[in-house]
């Protein structure tokens, strides 16, 4: 009698860098599940209207504290960190990097738009991959420093989260 042994996956170390297109082997367009089996953590949240069409949750992870997944009709369209400076672009910007160093990483290539709650110099630089499609946005407090990150589809732009 043959005996299989399945051994379990390893954990992740979450050191992946946050792009455009996703973060480690969570990509903008899975499913709820998807992601969860990709983190190796449940997301928790709740919809934010009857129907369910628009849902941030967070990972049950005090290692993914300050990450959040928003789904639009039950697909990945956003990702945000706001509170971990681990977590990075692959050009090297995290939460607590400055303005500067933003406009340096990603050049001519970025939209620059006053935030919608602060007074300049606090701002929003967009970096499209492709327009309006796939981009990465990171919104500067009055300091001038990146307060959080947002890596996905058009939903990048959404002030308020679903609201």
């Amino acid at each position: 009698m043959a005996i299989l042994l399945t051994a379990a996956a390893p954990a992740p170390t979450y050191d992946w860098k946050l792009t455009p297109v996703g973060w480690g082997p969570v990509r903008i367009g899975m499913t709820r599940g998807q992601v969860t089996k990709a983190l190796q953590v449940e997301l928790k949240g709740e919809a934010f209207d009857n129907e369910g069409s628009c849902i941030e949750l967070f990972p049950e992870s005090e290692e993914l504290k300050g990450t959040y997944f928003m789904f639009i009709h039950g697909k990945l369209s956003r990702i945000t960190v706001a509170d971990s400076d681990k977590i990075m672009t692959p050009r090297g910007i995290h939460v607590g990097s400055t303005a500067d160093e933003v406009r340096n990483a990603y050049g001519e290539g970025l939209q620059v738009e006053p935030n919608h709650y602060l007074d300049l110099p606090a701002e929003y630089l967009t970096f499209w991959l492709k327009p309006n499609s796939r981009g990465v946005r990171f919104e500067t407090d009055s300091q001038r420093k990146v307060e959080s990150i947002h890596a996905g589809d058009e939903t990048i732009q959404y002030i308020e989260g679903c609201a």
